[in-house]
């Protein structure tokens, strides 16, 4: 037979599993809002310069003599220092240049040589539209090819 402590006893035992089944719902419900579990911030992206941009082109593009990241950053700081053009827009002028020169046959340019042939006669100290300076210096290399 029962007595009167079973009875308290099976109704502890419900209220634990219900307390117990509430946390777990509360647990559960907490996560589920947040988001879920947290991921690990993903690492900024380093940010490369123009130059390692250039040369990374011309990597793919598998053109020879490929110099090191520093020397295509050398060879864009001179270029940008002598050029109204800057940053994106001048690094697209040296690859138009080049687009230029190796559809009429000049096969034998990358874009660091044509960044240092671009910079070579420009003055120091006055920037130039290195737009007209690439469309002189782009003629000139098809005349001599």
């Amino acid at each position: 037979m029962r007595t009167a402590d079973d009875g308290r006893g099976s109704r502890r035992n419900v209220w634990a599993g219900l307390l117990l089944l509430a946390l777990v719902a509360a647990a559960v419900l907490g996560v589920t809002l947040s988001g879920g579990a947290k991921k690990a911030a993903a690492p900024a992206p380093v940010s490369r310069s123009q130059g390692e941009q250039l040369r990374e082109r011309d990597i793919a593009a598998k053109l020879a003599g490929i110099g090191s990241d520093a020397d295509y950053d050398r060879a864009f700081v001179t270029l940008a220092a002598r050029c109204q053009e800057q940053d994106a827009a001048l690094a697209a002028e040296v690859d138009t240049v080049l687009t230029l020169l190796r559809n009429n046959a000049v096969d034998d340019e990358n874009r660091l040589t044509v960044m240092r042939d671009m910079a070579d006669p420009l003055p120091i100290g006055q920037k130039q539209s290195c737009a007209q300076v690439a469309d002189g210096y782009v003629t000139v290399h098809e005349e001599s090819h």
